[in-house]
């Protein structure tokens, strides 16, 4: 009988372990060096590593907009996400705190730049040369200056309950640890003036983080021991003039940092493991799988086409496995637990697969900007003039996959895709042109066209009218004034839509009565005559997603 207690005993000391891990529901935010609120998303890259990786996800074959709340002006921070699911946004003129289900819960008067959570929910917000620690309630705990410097981006919270946080300044760029009691534990000073220094990353006892110098565009990786503020090391990254990004750190301490068009991987004693060049200038924070798998994005200075706006993806040896186009790309990729890697740009919120394969892309009436953020129910969270909560769901995904260039006869064509995984009823198409009378002002004048059902992975023909336009009232052709598309949108029920043209990236147009053509009488004639100028201008034309 004592045998077989002490067995049982015994046994259960083994399983004692594995018992505490399962029924303890904590999630591990990174390390034992994370200092940051055991919620769903309590800093911009998700945790002190800045990896960008989040333990949940949702499965879905598109996005679909849940909410949005109107921010003031534009957004200025990333979100943040508290464990009861409230989104902490800083935008023009006010801390927004949000519910999960879009209504503010409160909002205060005061700039933020950057915001993070500490364990016992207290934020720590950037603004200017201030850092504030606020309650979840939204009452100010106690605000440090340094100095007259500007701050920049997210504070970072180690174990200890230090917050870490970076400046920028025309003068002399300081990077500090702060106590949790708002004083300050220590302070360094940047090499050189006019310059600043990135949002920090913890890995063990170090403190890694971007320094830039504005003047020599020089951009270093410093790694800073974090009880004193001893630089440990700095190593050259390559050539920008802002650091802005934070670096992002694998699980095995290997830092990977951008410097504009360049991306390196570093070991944690400082040596090069190695770098790469990207095609494109980048601000991004690398993000990194469960792999080992690093992602970032390029960004293209021609907002019209977005030419160098890319999201790349190295393994940890810094081989290229893809590069795929985005239209505008802005803060840094994110990734779900299902390895989907979402971006947000000038069009929309973007989804890829982790072959590179585009998943689904959510336009939107204006620009995202900074990092997405991801709730514990999956739901994705970006800014820009709104917080908007876009959800990954099974439902129609619309496209516009071709659009007709040349003569028609009161319509335009255009052909409309269905590329989700749920049948798109009555659909929308719709067409906004600007027409100018020859005399008066410019009038906007709105076209639809209805299609009962378009069946999954079926694409239709249709066209949008009834166009007809006397030359006697509106001028015809676009010469100085003349007719332009303003909007092409597609839209239905359960669907993600989708929209060209929106937001003043027009398309010309010629409308002589009921004749229309798309891009012009006058570049249609001159493809037709086979004028190198505009080969290939007449017809069918591919839509990029």
């Amino acid at each position: 009988m004592m045998r077989k207690l002490i067995t049982i005993l015994l046994t259960l000391l083994i399983l004692l372990p594995s018992i505490t891990i399962i029924t303890s529901g904590e999630k591990n935010q990174d390390d034992e060096n994370s200092g940051l609120r055991d919620s769903p998303w309590p800093i911009p890259q998700h945790d002190v590593r800045r990896t960008g990786k989040s333990p949940y996800g949702k499965e879905g074959c598109t996005g679909m907009l849940k909410w949005k709340t109107p921010l003031t002006n534009w957004a200025t921070s990333d979100p943040v996400i508290d464990k009861d699911g409230t989104i902490y946004v800083g935008a023009w003129g006010g801390l927004y705190a949000i519910y999960p289900n879009g209504t503010v819960k409160w909002k205060m008067e005061i700039g933020c730049d950057g915001t993070s959570i500490g364990r016992d929910g207290t934020l720590y917000v950037v603004w200017s040369c201030y850092l504030r620690a606020i309650s979840p309630d939204g009452e100010i705990k106690w605000t440090v200056r340094m100095g007259s410097d500007k701050m920049y981006g997210s504070p970072i919270i180690d174990k200890d309950g230090i917050i870490y946080v970076g400046t920028t300044s025309w003068r002399v760029a300081k990077f500090a640890a702060v106590y949790p009691n708002g004083t300050i534990k220590w302070i360094i000073n940047a090499s050189y003036t006019n310059g600043d220094f990135s949002p920090p990353a913890i890995y063990g006892d170090t403190v890694y983080v971007k320094e830039a110098y504005h003047d020599s565009w020089k951009c270093y990786l410093c790694a800073i021991y974090r009880d004193n503020g001893t630089v440990k090391w700095k190593k050259y990254i390559g050539y920008a003039r802002t650091a802005v990004a934070p670096p992002s750190i694998a699980e095995d301490g290997t830092i990977y940092a951008v410097a504009r068009g360049t991306l390196a991987a570093f070991y944690p004693n400082g040596t090069l493991k190695w770098k790469r060049d990207l095609d494109y200038s980048s601000y991004s924070a690398p993000a990194i799988d469960d792999d080992g798998n690093i992602y970032v994005a390029t960004y293209g200075n021609d907002e019209s086409s977005w030419s160098g706006s890319y999201i790349y993806a190295f393994d940890s040896n810094g081989t290229l496995l893809w590069k795929h186009h985005c239209y505008g790309t802005y803060g840094s990729p994110v990734i779900d637990k299902n390895g989907i890697i979402y971006g947000a740009g000038t069009h929309g919120l973007y989804a890829f697969n982790p072959d590179g394969t585009l998943r689904w892309v959510y336009k939107l009436g204006g620009k995202l900007w900074f990092t997405p953020a991801i709730g514990e129910d999956g739901t994705i969270y970006a800014t820009g003039g709104s917080l908007y909560a876009i959800e990954p769901r099974d439902a129609a995904d619309l496209r516009v996959s071709g659009v007709y260039y040349g003569p028609t006869f009161e319509c335009i064509k255009i052909r409309v895709k269905n590329v989700g995984c749920e049948p798109a009823y009555n659909v929308t198409c719709e067409a906004k042109i600007l027409v100018y009378p020859w005399k008066g002002n410019a009038e906007t004048k709105t076209y639809t066209a209805e299609v009962p059902v378009i069946d999954v992975g079926q694409e239709v023909e249709v066209r949008i009218g009834k166009i007809c336009l006397s030359p006697l009232k509106y001028i015809p052709f676009h010469v100085i004034l003349g007719p332009e598309i303003h909007l092409l949108k597609v839209e239905a029920e359960n669907a993600n839509h989708d929209l060209l043209w929106e937001g003043g990236h027009f398309m010309q147009m010629s409308i002589l009565g009921p004749l229309v053509c798309l891009g012009g009488l006058y570049y249609w004639f001159l493809d037709v005559m086979g004028s190198p100028r505009v080969e290939g201008f007449a017809g069918w034309a591919t839509m990029d997603p």
